[in-house]
């Protein structure tokens, strides 16, 4: 007898020759245009990194600046680089590298825009426990630092359990966070009328964000919490990115969904606290970073280049602060709240239009 013929067509697994060439063609694509957007953002980087150091008021020469980096100069430009301007450049680049990452994880993890540790109130968190350590504990230097980390920590935890615990739905997590924002925020305002006025002015000053006073030890502090934070970041960034694809999809690909959600928030309430500590809770440099690098990468958010992003933020934010206004010298954080401002609006609108 011959073998019973099946009714239906045999079927392979394996995908057709044309699709495997569209999907290598596309990765292909997409990595040349990831390529692109470093270089272009690191040559960005370099050029305000260079009008911040050499062209303030007091301008620096090219072979000048040249022979001050190298110790082969020793006039007033000498002070001016190493003492006011190079500091102030190397430490806004590390902060907004800083404050770019925690952006992104915050909106990549909770797959929303408008998540932020500015918008969450994590900013705030840090900024109550530094303002407490200034104004009520005279505190300085690794303790306001510390103080600032339990903040931020302290209410991210808060919110967490407000909205619901590790189950907390997204939406109901960034309300919670915006709402426990606003009472930190009274709560930084009630510590500040109680504090000696001298105390007052110098956390006044910090809070608003402000590069004036950039130290190198300041630099140091941040640069070495850096090198042990950002390779935890790039271990954390492939699962990071499968959660932006959706909880099912990311559960299904092996993701433990909760627990790298919760690694990601507490890696970006880290790297907010240990900016913030430096430089104060710089508004809007998180929130601002991720949106524009994904507009840069084609709708593809990368770490990497929010994290240039926010460098860029803080050196061209800084310059803007400092040199454009003749006799008056503002703190970044007035500048990157003024340019925040209008993203915020630009992004709500659009989601609205889109949910209409």
């Amino acid at each position: 007898m011959s073998p019973a013929v099946s009714p239906f067509p045999r079927t392979t697994s394996l995908p057709a020759p044309a699709t495997v060439a569209t999907v290598r063609a596309g990765r292909s694509r997409s990595r040349r245009r990831t390529r692109r957007v470093t270089a272009l953002l690191v040559l960005v980087l370099a050029l305000a990194s260079f009008a911040r150091i050499a062209l303030g008021k007091y301008v620096v020469a090219l072979p000048d600046l040249v022979a001050v980096l190298t110790h082969d100069y020793s006039g007033p430009a000498a002070y001016i680089v190493w003492d006011i301007t190079l500091p102030r450049t190397v430490l806004g680049i590390l902060t907004g590298i800083a404050f770019g990452i925690a952006g992104h994880l915050f909106q990549r993890v909770l797959r929303n825009p408008l998540a932020s540790p500015d918008i969450m109130g994590v900013s705030s968190g840090a900024g109550l426990g530094a303002v407490a350590a200034i104004t009520l504990g005279g505190l300085s230097g690794v303790a306001v630092t510390l103080s600032s980390l339990a903040g931020g920590f302290g209410l991210m935890v808060a919110v967490v359990l407000a909205a619901g615990g590790t189950r907390a739905n997204i939406g109901k997590l960034v309300l919670t966070g915006v709402a426990a924002g606003a009472l930190t925020a009274a709560a930084i305002n009630a510590v500040l009328t109680r504090a000696d006025i001298y105390a007052a002015q110098d956390a006044m000053q910090w809070l608003t964000g402000s590069l004036n006073a950039a130290r190198w030890v300041d630099i140091a502090q941040v640069g070495i919490c850096l090198a042990i934070l950002l390779p935890v970041c790039a271990v954390l960034a492939p699962a990071v990115d499968t959660l932006g694809a959706g909880d099912p999809l990311a559960a299904g690909l092996g993701v433990h969904v909760r627990a790298t959600r919760l690694a990601a928030l507490g890696l970006a309430v880290v790297l907010v606290a240990v900016a913030a500590s430096a430089v104060g809770p710089v508004a809007f440099v998180s929130f601002m970073a991720a949106p524009i690098a994904r507009g840069l990468g084609g709708g593809a958010g990368h770490a990497r280049h929010a994290a240039l992003v926010g460098a860029v933020l803080m050196v061209v934010s800084d310059y803007v602060a400092a040199e454009t206004i003749p006799g008056l010298a503002l703190p970044v954080g007035v500048v990157t709240a003024a340019a925040g401002a209008p993203v915020l609006l630009w992004l709500l609108i659009g989601r609205g239009k889109a949910e209409a």
